[in-house]
């Protein structure tokens, strides 16, 4: 894992050798970032990735607390209600297990699975992440990549998905994702402004989520992105609520999508900004 980018190794990303030892990284622009640690933050990465057994892996996956030493502020929040190891419904075995790996919240039907998990983290998050992905794409906004606006397809060839504090974003090549590295809140703020204009024109919902008011009845709507999807409140006090337990709203959105246009991957097809069907390849 690369220590700087947190993606897998890349044949082409580079590598560089600190005493004695051979690092890769997802992507040449990487490899100065490392060389500008501080030598005690080197050895460590050093340490963690010879004690994990992985090369490039270092501590982003290395915080292991139960959920009582988890600060939900500084998790990334769980997408899912089912347990990452069985598929099971979280709650159907007591309450879930949760537990933080470096900022990413994961929730476990039960102690069992725990192990299982972490006995490989790196390919433990690469089914996690591709289960956000196949959450997310039917409703992805753009056509083109969020950095260099450049369409999808043709001589780029399929688009890059990454996973970013669970929300995916895709790109056209490597160097767009060193660039999002860079700034990535820049990027994630241009993503949410074309969820808002795509999915505000076939909201589904005529009530807040929360309250149950009509929306538009206390003033303009609020818009929340949330794993890719719109949320519309009808005010601010609303959105903390939907923050302490946001998945019985995402479920109810994803509902409302389905009953509105049938088929959810057909319908949000459908509502492509640019007039035609999304690009679900890559």
């Amino acid at each position: 894992m690369c220590p700087i980018g947190k993606e897998p190794v890349e044949d082409d990303g580079g590598r560089t050798v600190y005493k004695g030892k051979t690092i890769g990284f997802c992507c040449p622009g990487c490899i100065g970032k490392f060389n500008a640690w501080d030598e005690s933050k080197k050895d460590e990465f050093v340490s963690m990735s010879m004690m994990s057994g992985q090369p490039g892996m270092h501590d982003e996956h290395e915080k292991m607390t139960d959920s009582k030493d988890v600060n939900e502020s500084d998790s990334v929040q769980y997408l899912f209600n089912t347990c990452a190891v069985s598929g099971k419904e979280l709650g159907s075995m007591g309450d879930p297990i949760v537990k933080s790996y470096d900022g990413r919240e994961v929730k476990f039907c039960c102690k069992m699975c725990v192990p299982r998990f972490e006995k490989n983290l790196e390919a433990s998050f690469a089914k996690l992440d591709q289960k956000i992905i196949e959450s997310q794409l039917p409703l992805y906004p753009m056509a083109n990549c969020v950095v260099s606006n450049e369409e999808f397809g043709g001589d780029m060839g399929d688009p890059i998905d990454l996973v970013y504090n669970n929300r995916l974003v895709r790109l056209c090549c490597k160097m767009c994702k060193s660039d999002f590295k860079d700034n990535p809140k820049k990027f994630i703020d241009k993503l949410d402004a074309a969820v808002i204009a795509q999915q505000s024109e076939h909201y589904p919902l005529t009530t807040c989520p929360i309250s149950g008011e009509e929306l538009g009845s206390m003033g303009g709507a609020i818009n929340v992105v949330y794993a890719g999807r719109l949320v519309k409140f009808c005010c601010a006090m609303c959105v903390p609520k939907f923050e302490a337990d946001p998945m019985p709203t995402i479920e109810k959105i994803d509902a409302a999508w389905t009953e509105l246009h049938g088929n959810s991957d057909q319908g949000h097809q459908d509502m492509d900004n640019h007039g035609k069907p999304g690009h679900h390849g890559g």
